[in-house]
């Protein structure tokens, strides 16, 4: 999922992932993408959003996210490269940052190290079971 309140900068990000196999969904605020990624959110294997939007922020976007699935990825995108406001993303959930201007390789290269994350601790976690089941 991607989302943006700039319709160039969503219609470019989702060109460029959709280019290299991405299924993409996206949305043009934070609201919006609340009421796309509930009934969805087992389909949805990251979340790219803006941090600066009107009728809701990134910030907040994130947390409402985080409620209803609390293992949701997400890369932030920000023009803000302050490491205080780098550590409040962290803080917040977001677990890349991809700061603006960014190239189509940045984000390519930053959305496969976030879905080679996912699938790492899926990998993990199925281990885990497969140990405790075994060991139980």
């Amino acid at each position: 999922m991607v989302v943006d309140d700039d319709a160039s900068v969503l219609l470019i990000t989702k060109q460029a992932l959709e280019a290299f196999g991405y299924r993409v969904i996206t949305a043009a605020d934070g609201a919006q993408a609340i009421g796309l990624f509930s009934p969805r959110h087992s389909e949805i294997a990251a979340v790219v959003t803006d941090m600066v939007m009107p009728v809701m922020d990134g910030p907040t976007l994130v947390a409402a996210l985080q409620s209803i699935d609390p293992s949701v990825r997400v890369v932030a995108t920000t023009g803000s490269g302050s490491p205080a406001y780098q550590r409040k993303l962290a803080k917040a959930g977001v677990r890349q940052i991809l700061h603006k201007p960014y190239t189509a390789d940045d984000l390519l290269r930053t959305v496969a190290d976030i879905l080679a994350e996912r699938s790492r601790a899926s990998i993990a976690l199925r281990a885990s079971e497969r140990t405790r089941t075994h060991f139980d």
